[in-house]
């Protein structure tokens, strides 16, 4: 029967662990992660372990337990990369309960004390207590310090499963209080499965990375093409005007001698527009990003769509002109092929990017007939080659987050909004 400073200790140590894995999650697949749903999921599912650590016939299930509930905590408040999650969790279950063996152990090693290793003790709590404590301490400098980058979290699992392996070993040379053998090669054991789960982990994220490499160089190719077709249509437009240029300067001499001036300012007008848009510029200090802004509402132009485009860009900020164009290109990439298998009599794209403050907001809305498939929060292609297409949200999204920023999506009477906000820092 569990004591009351044991039930005590075992919540504590359940909601501590509990919380920091549902943050640890969030922070290493960039999820959002609601602080109060997550303490109150924490206590709950601590409150339930607990309990079920009261029946005898479940205590040696309660690490399988906690993992599965931890799986399901995952799935309510992520419901995305759900393989990627209970990976995480059960690397991070397993990496705790080793290091309360390593700490009771060594505790019991030093003071020369089997109560260290017995879990019916205080002091076993006390080493247990003691791990979470130094768990917590971890977790607040790193999320404080912002630095839970991949090659951080790489070098940190490293250590835990080396560490880890080391203190098996050096426990298994002692004789200061009795550890069974099949307890030490257990533990051997799983060190080494962690250590090589941390490896595969980490050449499956480099082999994601290599992908969006590849991904982004068939988009910038797409890209290029694209803008040679804009500037070669442009080329043209002024090639013939100035092919023609003295056949309207003939004309427009006729209709003056004549007393005609209506008539020729309507010539006028009508061999003005054409150049006008040719060279019609948005600018917003960025020299790539005005380039991009401009070619695609060209494109939108021989397809007869109507663009409006309304910019308020503040200049001087952090914000790179590699992921500006990322965001703005997916965006309006979007807007256009969604707008063209339209039907309706009238197409539109609106481009809308404003400062409040220190947040930008870029907002993207387009005609679309039919309702965008949506999967895990994600668009999804409609197109029929799905491994090149598919990527254009997910590629602004990750742009938009370097910025601890968000994309949010709607559609509502037949037309699509795309709202990114993004965090910047002014400098002079």
């Amino acid at each position: 029967m569990m004591t009351w400073y044991q039930i005590i200790s075992f919540f504590i140590a359940n909601g501590i662990r509990i919380f920091i894995c549902i943050c640890l999650v969030a922070a290493l697949l960039k999820f959002d992660a609601a602080v109060r749903k997550t303490v109150l999921l924490s206590l709950s599912s601590a409150a339930l372990i607990t309990v079920f650590s009261y029946c005898t016939p479940l205590r040696m299930y309660l690490l399988g337990i906690e993992i599965f509930v931890l799986f399901l905590i995952a799935l309510f408040i992520f419901r995305r990369k759900m393989r990627v999650c209970l990976f995480v969790i059960f690397f991070y279950e397993i990496s705790i309960a080793l290091w309360n063996f390593l700490v009771s152990a060594g505790l019991g090693v030093l003071f020369q004390s089997s109560r260290f290793t017995d879990s019916s003790t205080v002091e076993y709590m006390i080493a247990v207590l003691a791990v979470h404590l130094i768990i917590t301490s971890i977790a607040l400098f790193l999320f404080k310090k912002n630095t839970l980058s991949g090659n951080c979290l790489f070098r940190l699992t490293s250590a835990v499963g080396i560490l880890g392996i080391f203190g098996v070993i050096a426990l298994s040379e002692q004789s200061s209080i009795p550890l069974s053998d099949t307890s030490l090669t257990s533990w051997l054991i799983l060190s080494l499965i962690l250590m090589m789960s941390v490896m595969i982990f980490n050449l499956s994220r480099q082999y994601e990375i290599e992908k969006e490499v590849v991904r982004l160089k068939e988009e910038r190719a797409e890209l290029l093409e694209r803008e040679y077709q804009t500037l070669y249509s442009s080329y043209s437009i002024n090639a013939k005007l100035f092919h023609d240029i003295h056949n309207h300067i003939d004309i427009l001499h006729h209709f003056l001698r004549q007393g005609q001036a209506c008539d020729a300012l309507h010539y006028l007008d009508d061999i003005y527009t054409p150049s006008q848009e040719s060279i019609q510029t948005i600018w917003t200090g960025d020299e790539a990003a005005d380039f991009l802004i401009n070619s695609k509402a060209a494109l939108a132009r021989q397809h007869h769509i109507h663009t409006a485009i309304n910019i308020e860009f503040p200049r001087h900020t952090n914000i790179r002109s590699a992921d500006l164009t990322a965001i703005l290109g997916n965006l309006l990439d979007n807007a256009l092929d969604a707008t063209m298998k339209t039907t309706q009599n009238s197409h539109m794209i609106k481009l809308t990017i404003r400062r409040i403050n220190d947040m930008l907001i870029i907002k993207v809305e387009n005609d679309c007939e039919t309702i965008p498939l949506i999967s895990n929060g994600d668009l999804q292609t409609t197109k029929t080659n799905g491994v090149l297409h598919g990527w254009g949200l997910k590629s602004a999204r990750t742009a938009v987050e370097r910025y601890d920023g968000t994309i949010e999506t709607s559609f509502s009477d037949n037309l699509f909004c795309a709202v990114a906000t993004l965090s910047f820092k002014p400098y002079k």
